[in-house]
């Protein structure tokens, strides 16, 4: 692909190094290092990368530049910028927002998060959210729904549970605005005092919450076992998101949806449904994974609910 790097050394100058980046599971991605600068590579082929078994549209690359530029627009400190796009060979060049090149979810696999983390995420994502209240999706070559029922395949509907399935039908007929969509660890940067988000394939017209379910999901499941922190950084989290002006208060409908799509993606992650790294002891994600799947089979519960499910495979462990 001399063309491609021929275009990102515009922006390097020589080229040093070419790294892969590891996490994302549908595109190729590499982070170029050169005497002035690093950039990131991304590369859509026909087949998911890490799931050669899946087949996939190149062409759907596009779509995801598009939405880098329109959120570029609208917060361009938080999303990286496209500095060049290639049809032909489905390539995107993007400046690289994660400064210390790692993503968050490698540093959760070192130490467990901080509330001042967990606050300044949960306030750029409301910022975000803010900000796209107003935006459509007209710069999708699909109607929303196909994106939408795409972030659901995968997330809840997978397990093939009856309240997850409803729960697809209730997030598809609320009100819509632009979410992320897949707003995990390794698709932020909290580096510094900074907060980077990337990976905008799976943007569409969805309930807002979504993303922030989405997140806790993974925060539990990363510090199982460490259920002191748990109990600063669940509400560190929802705190800075449902509470930045103007305050937002979930009704109990509301609050169960968000419950019920936070389970859902932790069985998703818990499942391996498709490849993620878990961490800690080998028993607790089991043991969590039952609990979970208890409070779905219950009918009614909260996000505290699913913070005493995380808690209590560690007591069951010792």
């Amino acid at each position: 692909m001399p063309d491609v790097l021929s275009a990102c050394r515009r922006h390097t100058g020589l080229i040093t190094k070419t790294e892969r980046v590891d996490g994302g599971n549908v595109s190729h991605v590499f982070r170029v290092h050169g005497q002035h600068t690093t950039v990131i590579l991304k590369i859509r082929g026909d087949h998911y990368a890490r799931m050669p078994t899946l087949a996939t549209d190149p062409s759907l690359i596009d779509d995801e530049r598009r939405a880098l530029e329109v959120y570029g627009r609208l917060e361009p400190a938080l999303f990286p910028q496209v500095l060049g796009y290639h049809a032909e060979t489905h390539t995107m060049i993007l400046t690289d927002v994660f400064p210390d090149g790692r993503s968050y979810d490698e540093h959760l696999a070192e130490r467990p998060a901080t509330a001042e983390e967990m606050i300044r995420l949960g306030r750029a994502v409301r910022r975000i959210h803010h900000a796209t209240q107003h935006t459509d999706t007209e710069f999708r070559t699909h109607r929303n729904r196909y994106f939408q029922e795409r972030s659901f395949l995968f997330c809840l509907r997978a397990t093939g549970h009856h309240v997850l399935a409803q729960t697809c039908e209730e997030l598809a007929a609320r009100p819509h605005q632009l979410v992320l969509g897949d707003l995990a660890p390794k698709n932020v940067s909290l580096a510094g005092d900074d907060v980077a988000v990337c990976d905008l394939d799976n943007v569409h017209r969805g309930w807002p919450p979504y993303d922030i379910a989405y997140f806790l999901a993974h925060l539990l499941i990363h510090h199982l076992g460490q259920s002191d922190h748990l109990r600063t950084l669940v509400p560190a989290l929802l705190t800075a998101y449902f509470d930045a002006p103007p305050p937002q208060h979930l009704t109990p409908t509301e609050a169960l949806l968000m419950a019920k799509v936070a389970a859902g993606v932790i069985l998703y992650r818990l499942d391996e449904t498709v490849p993620y790294p878990l961490p800690g002891q080998t028993v607790l994600p089991g043991a969590f994974r039952q609990r979970v799947l208890g409070l779905l089979d219950s009918g009614a519960f909260t996000v505290q609910d699913l913070v005493r499910a995380a808690e209590a495979p560690q007591r069951a462990a010792s």
